[in-house]
Parts: C-alpha cells; sequence; structure tokens
C-alpha cells in the first residue's frame, strides 16, 4: 500500500514539472485562440499574470527602466520588445500594440513579434487587426504552422468553422510533426477526420 501511495506521489511531481516546464517553455510562443476543451482546463488554474489590482512593486519597476532605456535608445529593439511583452502579460493590450508596433516597424518580418500582436488584438476582440496581422506572416511563409493554426481560431471564433476546419486540415498535411497540427488533431479534427 505504501508502494502504491509513493509510485502515485512520484507520478503526480512528475507530471506537474511537466506541465510546468511547457507553460515555462511556451511562455511568449502566442496562440490567440484555444479549444474549448483546452480554454477549460487552462481556466481552471489561477490567473497570476500582472493586472492593474494585483501587479507587485518590481513589475511597476521593470516597466520604468524598459520605459527609460526605450526614451534613450529608441531603435533598442529587444528592450521595445520586452516591453511590450510586460505589457501584454500585465493585460494591458493598448500599450502592449504600442511597442510591438514601434518593434514591428525596426523589424517587420519579425513573427515572433507579429504573433504576440495578433494576441494582443485578439484579445481586444480585434478580430480583424489580428487576422491581418496573421495573413502578414503567412504571406512571408506560406504554410507556417502557428500562422495556419492562429489563422483557423480566428475563423473558428468568428463562426466560419468551415473555413477553419479547411485551415487546420491543410496544417496537418503540411506540417504533420508540427505542434499545432497535434493540437488541431487532438481538439478540433478528432470528429472522424484521421
Amino acid at each position: 500500500m505504501k508502494k502504491n501511495i509513493g509510485y502515485s506521489i512520484v507520478l503526480g511531481l512528475v507530471f506537474f514539472v511537466g506541465v510546468a516546464f511547457i507553460l515555462i517553455r511556451n511562455r511568449h510562443q502566442a496562440e490567440p485562440v484555444h479549444s474549448a476543451p483546452l480554454q477549460e482546463q487552462i481556466d481552471k488554474f489561477p490567473d497570476t499574470s500582472p493586472s492593474k489590482t494585483n501587479v507587485a512593486p518590481v513589475y511597476q519597476k521593470k516597466v520604468n527602466q524598459l520605459k527609460a532605456s526605450v526614451e534613450k535608445n529608441p531603435s533598442n529593439i529587444a528592450h521595445i520588445a520586452s516591453l511590450a511583452r510586460l505589457f501584454m502579460d500585465g493585460h494591458q493590450n493598448t500599450e502592449a500594440i504600442k511597442y510591438f508596433e514601434k518593434a514591428l516597424s525596426l523589424q517587420p518580418k519579425n513573427d515572433s513579434l507579429l504573433f504576440d500582436l495578433s494576441v494582443c488584438y485578439f484579445n481586444e476582440k480585434q478580430y480583424d487587426k489580428a487576422m491581418e496581422i496573421t495573413e502578414r506572416v503567412l504571406r512571408f511563409k506560406k504554410d507556417h504552422p502557428k500562422g495556419l493554426y492562429n489563422k483557423a481560431m480566428i475563423l473558428a471564433t468568428e463562426g466560419k468553422t468551415v473555413e477553419a476546419e479547411k485551415i487546420l486540415n491543410h496544417l496537418v498535411t503540411v506540417a504533420p510533426q508540427s505542434d499545432e497540427a497535434g493540437q488541431a488533431k487532438a481538439h478540433f479534427l478528432s470528429a472522424g477526420k484521421q
């Protein structure tokens, strides 16, 4: 009996460490929309991201430092992007958008910045802008797995499920080993489409 309890504890710890690793690793790999089952799983975890009501002093200090740095050197892409992501993490999408746009004026083809900007627009329910930004990535890289996945999720959110499913099927065809194809298969195409 003690052996089974110990085994369960070890399995629980391994699961927890694995989930924590995945969350940390994917922190800034933006995905604007999640499937309902996935979103329900995410909603079970408490939101510990900074917000207007729970911002720690260290957060505001970091924002002030980065703002000062960007004012001093307006072409420091690393600091501009860090400031944009800090605002994004703090649920301050309007501020984040301003700095992502500034960063993209310096690096217009940076897909990481483009995806983060798309997420901010999506969070603001500006789906047309989120789609416009996602399409920019797809103009540079036609079959970009994250671009295809995000486009499908935006379409699905707008109720265009037939178009979304077509794009997800295309994603699975062109990038079958990608994380996005795995998510598509697990959450959207599992209803007898494989």
